[in-house]
Order: structure tokens, then C-alpha cells, then sequence
């Protein structure tokens, strides 16, 4: 095997690690924003429509003209005082989220779908196969497709690495008995 081949099967440096999915953490982090986001305007809005008091549990079974007044003006007040620093600060934060959720979306909106590791499809096999047949269509397609046999193909090396662990998959599982 030539030295250029086994270095496609290892990574040289952490950074290499990092970069390898993001995927993953767009996904998650949408959805982190997602179960955040809306209780939280929930409850902004319902303050906007209803004010800062909770009114529904004064007095619950007073029905006296002097209560349903006092009623009435808690009504009003909370809703003359609800421009207070800390729904501003609510304000601010839900729309940083938001902006956030939307950055996120767009991401998660471009990501091209995952790609399906089938493999039988890569090895070209029947669902049915049996451990001869895996092995001699693997020993087939790797001549095929070994880098050293198509140096004019740039992405013969991830095409024969494709096949080399959809071949393990079966190694690796226990499927063959030695």
C-alpha cells in the first residue's frame, strides 16, 4: 500500500476532528432554540395582552361590586405599567433568540441531506448474501476501485475507503464465523 493511501485512513491534527459534522449540532441547537424560544414569547405576549399582575387568583369567589372594581382598576394598572426595565430586557433577549433561531434556520435549511450508508448498495450485494458472496464481490470491487488502479480518478481513495468499511460492517458484526 502506497504511504498516500494509508494517510486517508487518519487524521493529522484536532481541528481536522472538529470540522468533520456540524450537521449535528444545527440541528440541535434549532431545536434547543426551538423549546426555549416559544414558551418564552409565549409569556411575553400573554404580558403584553394581560399586563404584569396575574389577576386570576384574587378573590376568586368575591362577587361584590367593590371587588370586580378593584378588579377593573388592577386591570388597568397592570396595563399602564408594563414598559418596566425588566420587560424591556424580555424584549431584548427574545429578540436575540430569535435572531439566533433564524441564523439557525437558514443553516439547517442549506445542509444537504445525510447521505445513507448502505453496505449492501455499495458493496452491490443482495439483502440475502452469504459470507462467500461478500467476500468474493468485495475482493471484485476493490480491484475495481483501489486508488493505485485509477490514479486518474481524484476520488478513487474515498470511493475505495467507502468500500473498505462497508466491508467491516460485516467483519467487524461478527457476520462472518471463523
Amino acid at each position: 500500500m502506497s504511504q498516500q493511501f494509508k494517510d486517508n485512513f487518519k487524521r493529522d491534527s484536532e481541528e481536522d476532528m472538529l470540522d468533520y459534522d456540524d450537521s449535528a449540532f444545527y440541528y440541535f441547537s434549532l431545536a434547543l432554540l426551538t423549546f426555549t424560544l416559544v414558551p418564552f414569547l409565549y409569556f411575553l405576549l400573554r404580558t403584553f395582552i394581560k399586563g404584569n399582575v396575574d389577576l386570576a387568583w384574587d378573590g376568586v369567589n368575591c362577587e361584590t361590586k367593590w371587588f370586580n372594581n378593584l378588579l377593573q382598576t388592577k386591570k388597568v394598572e397592570a396595563k399602564k405599567s408594563i414598559w418596566t426595565k425588566a420587560l424591556l430586557f424580555r424584549v431584548f433577549v427574545a429578540l436575540f433568540l430569535s435572531y439566533l433561531w433564524m441564523i439557525n434556520y437558514q443553516m439547517v435549511s442549506s445542509i444537504e441531506g445525510l447521505q445513507s450508508f448502505d453496505p449492501y448498495q455499495i458493496l452491490e450485494l443482495d439483502i440475502m448474501a452469504d459470507e462467500k458472496q461478500i467476500r468474493k464481490q468485495y475482493r471484485k470491487m476493490s480491484l475495481l476501485k483501489h486508488p493505485d488502479k485509477n490514479p486518474d480518478n481524484p476520488l478513487a481513495v474515498q470511493e475505495f475507503i467507502r468500500l473498505t468499511k462497508a466491508y467491516n460492517v460485516f467483519h467487524i458484526n461478527n457476520f462472518f464465523r471463523f
